[in-house]
Order: structure tokens, then C-alpha cells, then sequence
């Protein structure tokens, strides 16, 4: 016997709560960026204020490095959001009524936002 097809979820609520997660995952990707663009433009700030003006030379050379991390890594986290998302879109509309999504991704994250942490508390102390 063949196994009947399922049908799409049709509560839209679903499919909306599905994307407000997908957009809280866009911010926090753009988050992401801005935040890097800011270290790594201004980490000089980092510096100290001794003087009124702080010089640009006198920065970390750290702090472009880690700003263009955190920049590429929130343009990862905005493509694994899409990916996530249109995954969990196809599941509904297979008629599977809650996909199982891995929490990987949410470790990750998590995880690099932890690591990149540490190293921006390190950057001011020793700076």
C-alpha cells in the first residue's frame, strides 16, 4: 500500500511565526555586520583617550581583523537563515506539521558570539 501524501499545513500562523523567526535572525545578522564595521573602523577608540584627538595609527591591528570576522560571519548567519528558513517552508508545505530543525546552528552562533567576546574584552584590557 502506498502511504497517502500529506497535506500542506495550512494555519498561516505557522508559516507567519516561521518567518518572524526568519527576520529575528536577519537582525541579528545585520547586528552582526554593523558591530563588526564599527570595531573595525573605530578601533582605534579602543585605544584610550590620552590626547583629545586619537590618532588612527596608534590603533590595535587587532581590531580590523576581528571587525571583518564579525562582519563575515553575520553575512553567514543571514545566508544560514535564509537556508534554515526555506528549508522549514518546504517541510510545511510537504505536509510535515513540525520539522525538526537541528540546534547546530543556534551553537554556532552562539558560540562565535561567545569567542568573539573574549577577544574584545582582551582588546580593551591590553590596549
Amino acid at each position: 500500500m502506498d502511504a497517502e501524501p500529506r497535506k500542506p499545513v495550512d494555519d498561516p500562523r505557522v508559516y507567519l511565526a516561521a518567518e518572524r523567526t526568519y527576520l529575528a535572525w536577519v537582525r541579528t545578522s545585520l547586528g552582526l555586520m554593523g558591530f563588526g564595521f564599527l570595531i573595525a573602523r573605530f578601533g582605534f577608540l579602543l585605544r584610550g583617550m590620552e590626547s583629545a584627538e586619537p590618532s588612527p595609527g596608534r590603533h590595535s591591528p587587532l581590531a580590523p581583523v576581528l571587525g571583518s570576522a564579525i562582519v563575515a560571519f553575520g553575512v553567514g548567519v543571514c545566508l544560514t537563515a535564509a537556508l534554515r528558513h526555506r528549508t522549514y517552508i518546504e517541510s510545511l508545505r510537504a505536509g510535515v506539521a513540525n520539522p525538526q530543525l537541528h540546534l547546530r546552528t543556534t551553537l554556532v552562533v552562539a558560540s562565535v558570539l561567545a569567542i568573539a567576546g573574549l577577544a574584545m574584552t582582551l582588546l580593551i584590557l591590553t590596549s
